[in-house]
């Protein structure tokens, strides 16, 4: 009977943690930034993420995309090191109490929108979509894997955000494609 007891509570001791303790979501921040906004892709295997480096809250950081399967090798990051970089951060409001915010920038002919909309009813939907300049149809769109979107909820870094510029393409008609 003890022999069954030990085993029982070894095997107890082996599997609570991996039930009680969730692993963090993916990210493609460097180690030591912050994720803004992160989340694995459905279907694909990448994760995008749009990064603080540094003190952003008072000025002497930036914020970074980044987006891949790697963190240590991501396969796009805007800026490139030490270029200048131009986000906008656009407040989405739905009915519902529902709302969100979508971060969009332009590189090399390309704009990327990232997007999270939360709301009443356990509502998480967030995503990438690219689109080509001058264009309205998404030459890419991709959805958040279900239930695995990262929102900062540093306060700091939110007001760093709301310092951005709104896109006015995206306050005037949503985020393309959605």
């Amino acid at each position: 009977m003890k022999t069954y007891a030990n085993a029982f509570l070894l095997a107890a001791a082996l599997i609570a943690p991996a039930i009680g303790a969730a692993a963090p979501a993916p990210t493609m921040c460097a180690s030591g930034d912050k994720p803004v906004f992160s989340c694995p892709l459905a279907g694909g295997g990448k994760t995008v993420s749009m990064c603080a480096a540094g003190d952003v809250t008072h000025g002497s950081g930036h914020f970074y995309y980044a987006y891949g399967r790697d963190a240590a090798k991501p396969e796009l990051t805007y800026p490139a090191a030490n270029a200048p970089a131009e986000f906008t951060r656009t407040h989405l409001g739905f009915g519902g109490n529902t709302g969100g915010y979508a971060y969009s920038f332009t590189n090399a002919g390309f704009k990327y929108v990232v997007y999270s909309v939360s709301g009443s009813n356990n509502l998480q939907d967030g995503g990438l979509v690219v689109l080509k300049d001058g264009q309205d149809k998404p030459v890419k769109q991709s959805a958040c894997q279900a239930g695995k979107v990262t929102d900062t909820d540093d306060d700091a870094l939110i007001d760093a955000t709301l310092k951005l510029k709104s896109d006015p393409a995206i306050e005037k008609n949503g985020v393309p494609g959605q």
